[in-house]
């Protein structure tokens, strides 16, 4: 036994490094690549994708993790066990050919992608869209082999979100849906609505201003420039390069207020990856759980911090004085928090947010099941943007094309954004019960006592249990649509007075 845990422990090491090495030649990509290396770092990715395939292929790794199997083991070790089993079992249904080609698929459907939002040609990017839709596809067949899922989509989503199904999550997305259709209605119905004007947000807010209080947000939320950096690009992401390297980008846009936001929701990916890698093992179980769980901690740290009061209390004064804003706190809270439709997901509102992930759910699942093509899909993503947002895109790069991880094939990625939506009202509810205080604390912009709470509550499980475990034992529930419903009706009662 002893033998077969020191190659286990090899091999998670191994591969570990080998995935970080990967994830900066990514934000390498999507900082500052020259383009036209793009072809050299296809070739790049392909070949580490395919070592790291190779080593979850490695018959001693799978051996020594089948005997341990059958061993009488602690709980977290057999816990770590079973995940083995379950993400080897995976890759040996998979042929290392395909991994290889669907790797430089993804580098050369990122590109296309890039460069048909550039000239805004759908039609550039669709034959990579096809390419990538088939492979996944393919990859969903592969893993049903083994996973035994009623349909491709679910294959893909357990990839990201353990546990949960479509058959699961489609309840909980109506449920989602029918609150946030009804809350819309009746703020859309109030006059405090329909009298609303913009002043504050239409002043002069300079770039590099902006890029300086996302510089300062980052560290208060707990990132020092030793540990973590911030830099440019066109999507706003984290990445976690290796033990005190965590890497985030941001975006200066037409929103003043996006650089910012964006970099907040990107702190709290940073923080949460710190926190798990910290203790510098080379473990599967460090790691998140799940996407929804790790989405939560930056939904968490972007709204129900960032877009409540009491940050703005701290805040306010600083955006007043270096931006000449003129205005007051009441204001201004007023106005960043004003409900009103957007095209672009990412520069949404808290309202309007689930309604992108729905639209983006309910095509996925009828993409991979061949009930659509995609050649269709900007006209579809134009029908459902007016059905349940209520405008239409005029360009396909505000439209079908806004997001990058269609590029990767990412399908089953978008539910997270949701799930983590809804995790981050929970965890909300459960540190204002246990920290009174919290607010006070906020207003003066000291976020420690939350890290804290985050730290016991969340972060130091790691993988140790399934998302929605971590979640119940948080806040004393699991996924609850409820509760997001709940918190968004009360802040918005109060701003519209309905």
């Amino acid at each position: 036994m002893k033998k077969d845990l020191e190659i286990i422990d090899r091999y998670q090491k191994e591969i570990i490094l080998l995935g970080q090495a990967s994830a900066l030649l990514g934000w390498d990509q999507q900082t500052y690549m020259p383009k036209k290396g793009v072809h050299a770092r296809a070739e790049q990715s392909a070949i580490l994708s395919s070592v790291i395939h190779e080593k979850f292929l490695s018959d001693e790794f799978f051996n020594a993790v089948k005997n341990l199997n059958k061993e009488k083991l602690d709980i977290k070790t057999k816990f770590l066990v079973q995940k083995l089993f379950k993400e080897l079992s995976k890759a040996r249904n998979i042929p290392k050919e395909f991994v290889e080609e669907l790797s430089k698929a993804q580098a050369l459907s990122f590109h296309a992608w890039q460069e048909a939002r550039d000239k805004n040609k759908f039609s550039i990017f669709q034959p990579h869209l096809e390419k990538i839709t088939d492979l996944r596809r393919k990859q969903a067949d592969y893993l049903n082999y083994f996973l035994n899922f009623d349909n491709r989509y679910d294959a893909l989503l357990d990839g990201f979100e353990e546990g949960m199904t479509s058959e699961k999550l489609k309840p909980l997305f109506d449920e989602l849906k029918v609150g946030l259709i009804k809350l819309l209605k009746n703020i859309k119905e109030s006059k405090v609505y329909k009298s609303h004007k913009e002043v504050l947000l239409k002043k002069d807010f300079p770039k590099d201003i902006q890029i300086e209080f996302a510089k300062d947000v980052f560290k208060r939320i707990g990132l020092s420039e030793d540990i973590s950096r911030i830099d440019l690009a066109e999507h706003p992401f984290e990445t976690r390069i290796g033990v005190n390297d965590i890497r985030i980008t941001t975006n200066v846009r037409n929103d003043p207020l996006f650089a910012f936001g964006s970099t907040i929701h990107e702190a709290g990916h940073a923080l949460y990856e710190f926190s798990l890698s910290e203790s510098g093992t080379y473990n599967f179980l460090r790691d998140a759980p799940s996407t929804g769980l790790h989405e939560s901690q930056s939904r968490f740290w972007e709204l129900s911090i960032g877009m409540q009061k009491p940050f703005w209390e701290f805040y306010f004064p600083k955006f007043n004085d270096k931006f000449n804003l003129q205005g007051t706190l009441n204001d201004w809270y007023k106005e960043i928090n004003h409900v009103k439709p957007s095209l672009i997901r990412i520069e949404s509102d808290e309202v309007h947010y689930c309604l992108h992930i729905i639209i983006r759910f309910e095509i996925e699942t009828e993409l991979l099941e061949g009930k659509i093509q995609v050649k269709d899909l900007p006209k579809i993503w134009n029908e459902k943007m007016k059905k349940y947002i209520g405008i239409v895109p005029k360009t396909d790069k505000e439209g079908v094309m806004q997001d990058v991880h269609w590029s990767e094939g990412y399908f089953g990625y978008f539910p997270t954004y949701a799930i983590g939506t809804m995790y981050a009202a929970q965890i909300y509810y459960a540190i204002k019960k246990d920290i009174p205080s919290m607010d006070n604390e906020i207003k003066k912009g000291d976020y420690s006592i939350i890290r804290k709470w985050l730290h016991e509550k969340i972060h130091k499980y790691g993988a140790e249990m399934y998302a929605n475990e971590i979640i119940e034992k948080a806040t004393g529930e699991g996924l609850n649509p409820k509760k997001f419903i709940e918190y968004l009706n009360k802040k918005y009662q109060e701003l519209y007075q309905f």
